[in-house]
């Protein structure tokens, strides 16, 4: 949920799929796919959702990965690829793990997935 300027509330979700943390991953997304996730956000698209949103872990350190899975889409190939088959729906990375990422890499990727998307 995030304020407008305006003062307005506006909604917006975490995408399934995406991420399977076994903390809060449903049964139904181990057999999901790129498919699923696409018809996803654009239902989030349809129903006026402000962003979906993509969190990002690099690698699951052995001993966490039977609690967090170890199935976690990269953030900026799965919004780019969300930005090319929705139309108004804001695309967000919540988590970012930068210490793992170097930086003009990753300014480089979310500028380009800003301009290609149209500053979503």
């Amino acid at each position: 949920m995030q304020v407008l300027p305006e003062g307005r509330l506006a909604y917006g979700m975490q995408l399934p799929v995406q991420s399977q943390s076994t903390m809060y991953a449903e049964a139904w997304e181990a057999d999901a796919g790129p498919a699923d996730l696409v018809d996803i956000a654009r239902a989030a698209d349809r129903a006026g959702f402000a962003y979906v949103a993509a969190c990002d872990h690099v690698a699951i350190p052995h001993r966490l990965a039977d609690a967090m899975s170890t199935v976690w889409y990269d953030p900026v190939a799965t919004l780019a690829h969300l930005a090319a088959v929705t139309e108004r729906v804001r695309l967000l990375s919540h988590v970012a793990i930068v210490g793992l990422r170097h930086p003009l890499v990753t300014a480089k990727q979310y500028a380009t997935l800003d301009h290609l998307s149209g500053g979503r």
